[in-house]
């Protein structure tokens, strides 16, 4: 880059108003505000030919999705310190809405977000589209996406966490609402995984209000009333022996004191699933029930109860560490959907969430909701593989898993982009080659 060219870049400083900020964020530096948890979200819309991020990470290698004009375009992997960071490259100037969302867990060091920088005579516009919704996750390693991009055998890592991929992250983009999340590998509600029995100091009741986990100051502030709450926890506390009943009840009522406390009247929604089994699955259910309805007779804000289905290994095999794959949170994602929409009137937004390769000829896309499939958009469909395009001769739908599934006349490659229609990118999907989806589901 010569030198007029660096003169004439337009630096937008991470407080400039126009940029959108969702989730828990440390604002004490206004030109660097500091988070750590997954789904952290910077949005803004921006009218450049090229624009970068610059970000300063703790210790390099989180991950963060990158999703332009409400696609997604891959990941960004930080390196250590404060780096520039490529996002879009366009032919000409007009607006695009741009988003970066943290994928990987607190455990992997804190981030700094210092602002874009946009090529010559760029600009930075208020965002046209608002969200409708706002919803609150707390939860564990499920909630964090651990593993759901790896396979069981293989070590853990931030290559395998995307927490964009989740149940949560699939449900709140299915009803255009922005998260705040607070999540973590291993946590519970009153004991952490294999915890003593009396419980652990470090649980989520204990540090619920904070915007880092392991950091006291500085609390989290609860400006943001979400229009939904709710709490993935359980699964730590009963998934090894020595659990006490009485003490996760406690706890858990402490956790909606704490929720109810800092929201008006939320609607809260305890969620079980999908990795405990047999006694400990029965055990946590019957305690959420009654925490439920204890809480429902304070009258402070409707509580309830949902159980996501147990993991289908046959069908969709095992993450690392016997976590969910991106499958299985699909899977979970459409359950948590209907629900939600039940419980709270919302309109479902459909949209696929995933391909896959499922044989050498046939690619299966994962919708959110089986009425997308039937959509106009999906009648008439164009295939274009990294460039090539490419027909099927059938497509056949299940409604009940949500897929589409089309056949080609010619065996598929190991493809990294796919378009559908010319406006449908998901390159997100083709993580393993071809003969590893035949392996493993």
């Amino acid at each position: 880059m010569n030198i007029l060219s660096i003169l004439t870049l337009l630096a937008v400083l991470a407080n400039d108003p126009n940029i959108e900020y969702s989730g828990r964020i440390d604002f004490s530096k206004p030109d660097a505000p500091c988070f750590s948890y997954s789904g952290v979200s910077i949005r803004a819309n921006i009218d450049a030919t090229t624009a970068e991020a610059i970000i300063d990470d703790e210790h390099g290698g989180n991950r963060f999705a990158l999703i332009v004009d409400n696609v997604y375009k891959g990941k960004i992997i930080t390196a250590q310190g404060q780096n520039r960071y490529p996002l879009v490259q366009f032919a000409t100037k007009g607006a695009h809405e741009i988003e970066l969302v943290r994928i990987t867990e607190e455990g992997f060091g804190k981030t700094s977000f210092c602002g874009f920088e946009l090529g010559e005579g760029g600009a930075i516009v208020p965002i046209a589209h608002q969200r409708k919704h706002v919803i609150e996750f707390i939860g564990n390693s499920i909630t964090c996406g651990y593993g759901n991009e790896g396979r069981i055998g293989e070590r853990f890592g931030a290559d395998t966490e995307n927490h964009y991929m989740t149940y949560a992250a699939i449900a709140a983009r299915s009803f255009d609402a922005a998260t705040i999340v607070a999540s973590k590998s291993g946590i519970g509600i009153y004991r952490n995984y294999a915890g003593p029995s009396t419980g652990n100091d470090d649980c989520m009741t204990n540090r619920y209000d904070r915007i880092h986990l392991n950091n006291s100051l500085p609390k989290y502030g609860f400006e943001i009333q979400p229009d939904l709450v709710c709490i993935n926890l359980g699964t730590n506390d009963f998934s090894t022996p020595g659990f006490k009943t009485d003490l996760f009840i406690s706890n858990y009522l402490r956790l909606i004191e704490h929720v109810q406390s800092h929201y008006k009247n939320p609607d809260i929604v305890c969620l079980l699933g999908t990795m405990l089994t047999d006694a400990a699955l029965d055990t946590a259910r019957q305690c959420i029930n009654e925490v439920v309805r204890i809480t429902n007779s304070w009258n402070k804000g409707r509580v309830s109860f949902f159980e996501m289905t147990p993991q289908n290994i046959p069908v969709n095999g095992l993450g690392v560490d016997w976590h969910p794959t991106v499958k299985q949170h699909i899977v979970s994602s459409r359950e948590l959907i209907g629900y939600i929409s039940r419980l709270k009137g919302w309109q479902i937004v459909p949209q696929v969430v995933m391909a896959q390769v499922t044989r050498t000829n046939q690619l299966t896309l994962f919708a959110n909701d089986s009425a997308c499939l039937h959509s106009d958009a999906f009648s008439s469909l164009t295939v274009t593989a990294d460039g090539r395009t490419i027909q099927p001769t059938s497509s056949t739908i299940d409604d009940s898993s949500a897929t589409l599934t089309l056949t080609f006349s010619e065996e598929l490659g190991d493809f990294k982009h796919i378009d559908l229609n010319g406006n449908t990118e998901l390159n997100l999907i083709l993580r393993r080659r071809v003969v590893d989806f035949q392996r493993h589901p």
